[in-house]
């Protein structure tokens, strides 16, 4: 009988793995909303500003998002730094498009910030992912100081 014991449970552990990544996947097409976005950004647009009034320029980034901008939070900063479990959006108006063509997303987990850029042809298309990740956080470095948020507010 022991030596049925370490194929039954190497089967049982590749089953579980397999259960495991399967749940993953339904959540993660489960966790996107009608538009393509992230259910957690939903109601995004009356959640705080960060910007005083829409903006084109960021300074050193103002090429990574052209467009007419406008950043919102989820929860305000504390002693300089966001908590975890805060997200950051920024819509861009791609010029002349009148509708928002670009989202990006930052949210916070475990003390570190991901971050997703979302993008859309047109006001009836669903967003898809543009970039993430890595390429994202590169450009953020330069704004370590204010937590790898350009918006100072």
């Amino acid at each position: 009988m022991t030596y049925h014991r370490p194929v039954r449970t190497r089967l049982v552990a590749v089953v579980v793995v397999l259960a495991l990544a399967a749940s993953g996947i339904v959540v993660a097409v489960a966790s996107t909303t009608a538009n393509g976005l992230p259910r957690y950004t939903n109601g995004y647009a009356k959640w705080p500003k960060l910007n005083r009034k829409p903006f084109r320029s960021t300074g050193p980034l103002s090429n990574a998002h052209v467009g007419l901008k406008n950043v919102f939070a989820s929860k305000p900063r504390r002693r300089g730094k966001f908590p975890n479990g805060t997200v950051i959006v920024k819509t861009i108006v791609p010029r002349g498009a009148g509708y928002v063509g670009q989202v990006a997303v930052m949210r916070k987990a475990n003390g570190r910030w991901r971050y997703v850029e979302y993008t859309r042809s047109s006001k009836s298309e669903r967003y898809t992912i543009l970039a993430q990740g890595q390429l994202c956080q590169s450009c953020h470095q330069q704004a370590r100081a204010t937590d790898y948020v350009f918006t100072k507010r």
